[in-house]
């Protein structure tokens, strides 16, 4: 009899601290609060709410005193609140402070029609509540700024892919010096390129800025405190390189096993890092951003997260072709002295096997220190940048007495003698036996140039062994090329996590990049680890789900019900993974049977040995209730 399984609740959100007041002193200020007010803004509004005094002292200091604000806010209909002068500070806190989400029962709001009424000083019209007939002083520096986390909608509720108002209004703004400061908050969970696309429309065309807040919108205030403080002091914003970096350059130790960045099976993260899944929706990169690195004095700071990837192996050049870019998180906001998880999606896996991943914090605010030429070397790019990470750290699980696979991408450079070290970590030599297999054509040309190796145990093919300590091969081939290898790990039955560092050194001096593999060897009766299971509509055929597989799991039972609470559900199907079966592959079933649009379905994995099983959490295709 299967049993439903709850999943733990989950901690809410730390609200982040207020960001201390940045005496930039930039003059004259006007600024105009456009707030959408509907009911998925609560978490925004009480942000604002909590961070508005730091906002007024952050435009005292920044317009040396000299300032005028005004407030609307808006659904499908704006409603003048506080018009646009100066010695409003009281009336504008109240304001503030008596706004209430509720309503906009439809999509689109009316950020456009916000945007018409202060930057056109319309008066009272059908579906806008009030006047706005301040004036927008010449030589002040004038600001919109705009939350939501919506389409533009106009007055009739209905947003029109061509989106003319929306696009009129930051073109309106631009003509008339009001730079329009976009902040989106994604209620929703992911971010929506077509929302995301025209609040970046509004701040670019109008050289305004762009945000994007966390999901709950407790960042709300910083983002807009970021907007206030134009001339604000520089910040240094680093990602560690290993558990030992404090941000220093050039950092020390090995450089690829950074700890700020991880990979995860699911968006609500995980305790380790494991491997992405080919063939699952649910891979996500985790990245820490740390702004109170040691090279410039910590204040508020703005900037984009870029991700590429990388079969795993050794040496790689930068701007080569080597590195893949495959995500780049705009509109990152970070206060003085703020450490942030930036969470990003990869949305497609290309191809089974173990990868590298390479963040880049890329600011203007905080450039790089050491120019990042093409054809350099990855190795030192990080070394000498704390604004660089790179993850090369795989897992490679198995059963004890058995056998893990993985791979490493050789890359050979033809003016440079190349030793390929295996090492494991000082204290934990692996539990068994390591091969590497060279393939033919670089068995032979390692072979023709000496076959120089370090303990080497035999040789059977193109296939050379190695003890648990590992050992070295040098390579002069007098190419320049990469060679996939295939390494295989062979258990003597004793199990434990066991660290083998493979890396490149380039005639015999620094390493020049490497793989740590985290060799796993467990029981097949350990205790089932929940997946993290997805589910997809695939045309006309019915619904996929798809999941990570893990070596000790010996089947999965699938379950479907309508309604999960209520406990009522049904086994639909018994999944054996074959023995070839590769936790880098997902496991996937088509539910012919439905569309889905009714239905919930969780994963029972089951372990090998008598460990027991474990239920996932219930995914659906069914959309999520409306907020407001």
């Amino acid at each position: 009899m299967f049993t439903q399984a709850h999943a733990a609740p989950r901690p809410a959100p730390v609200p982040p601290k207020p960001a201390e007041v940045d005496p930039c002193e930039c003059g004259p200020l006007d600024v105009v609060f456009a707030i959408d007010d509907t009911g998925s803004m609560g978490g925004s509004l009480n942000a604002i709410k909590a961070s508005f005094l730091n906002l007024l002292s952050q435009i005292q200091a920044s317009s040396n005193g000299d300032y005028r604000l005004g407030l609307v806010t808006f659904k499908d209909d704006v409603t003048v609140r506080v018009d646009l002068g100066a010695g409003n500070d009281a009336l504008m806190n109240a304001e503030i402070n008596n706004l209430t989400a509720f309503g906009g029962a439809r999509e689109p709001e009316a950020s456009d029609e916000a945007l018409n009424t202060v930057i056109h000083n319309l008066v009272a019209r059908p579906f806008q509540n009030g006047a706005f007939t301040g004036v927008w002083r010449t030589g002040a520096r004038k600001v919109v700024v705009l939350v939501t986390d919506n389409l533009p909608g106009g007055f009739n509720d209905n947003y029109s892919a061509g989106n003319a108002l929306a696009s009129a209004m930051a073109q309106s703004a631009a003509n008339n010096d009001i730079r329009i400061h976009a902040v989106y908050v994604p209620t929703w969970g992911g971010q929506n390129p077509v929302i995301a696309g025209i609040m970046q429309n509004y701040a670019t065309v109008s050289q305004g800025a762009y945000r994007v807040t966390q999901p709950d919108g407790s960042d709300v205030g910083l983002a807009v405190q970021d907007f206030l403080s134009d001339c604000r002091k520089p910040s240094d914003v680093y990602i560690r390189d290993n558990v030992y970096d404090n941000g220093t350059e050039p950092s020390s130790y090995d450089i690829w096993t950074s700890p700020d960045i991880k990979i995860c099976n699911n968006p609500a993260g995980c305790a380790a890092s494991t491997n992405p899944v080919f063939g699952s929706t649910n891979n996500y990169i985790f990245v820490t951003l740390r702004n109170n690195g040691p090279v410039r004095p910590s204040g508020p700071v703005s900037g984009k997260l870029m991700l590429y990837y990388l079969p795993s192996g050794g040496s790689a050049l930068w701007e080569t072709g080597s590195w893949v870019h495959f995500k780049t998180v705009p509109g990152i906001f970070l206060s003085a002295g703020e450490v942030r998880d930036v969470s990003v999606r990869w949305d497609s896996v290309p191809l089974p096997g173990h990868y590298c991943i390479l963040a880049r914090w890329v600011s203007a605010g905080d450039p790089m220190t050491f120019p990042e030429l093409p054809g350099s070397d990855t190795v030192v790019n990080t070394r000498q940048n704390n604004n660089i990470a790179w993850r090369n750290v795989d897992v490679v699980r198995m059963l004890t007495g058995g056998v893990g696979h993985t791979t490493y991408d050789l890359r050979l450079r033809a003016e440079r003698m190349t030793t390929l070290f295996l090492r494991p970590d000082a204290d934990t030599p692996f539990a068994g036996g390591v091969s590497v297999d060279l393939g033919r054509e670089l068995f032979e040309m390692w072979r023709a140039s000496g076959g120089e190796a370090e303990g080497l145990e035999g040789t059977e093919g193109s296939t050379l062994f190695f003890g648990g300590h590992g050992g070295a091969v040098n390579f002069r081939v007098g190419k320049t090329v990469t060679h996939r290898l295939d390494l295989t790990f062979k258990s003597d039955g004793h199990e434990g996590v066991f660290p083998m560092n493979v890396f490149e050194v380039f005639d015999g001096k620094e390493p020049v990049g490497g793989v740590r593999y985290d060799v796993t060897v467990i029981p097949p009766h350990a205790e089932p680890l929940p997946v993290a299971p997805a589910v997809r509509p695939v045309g006309d055929k019915g619904v996929e789900l798809s999941w990570h597989h893990a070596v000790h799991h010996k089947h999965y039972t699938l379950l479907r019900s309508t309604n999960p609470a209520s406990g009522d559900f049904e086994p639909i199907a018994e999944i054996v993974p074959d023995e070839r079966a590769s936790e880098t592959v997902a496991l996937r079933f088509v539910d012919a049977a439905s569309d889905g649009a009714g239905f919930f379905y969780a994963v029972v994995s089951h372990s090998r040995g008598g460990g027991g099983s474990v239920t996932s959490e219930w995914v659906t295709l069914r959309p999520p209730s409306n907020k407001e």
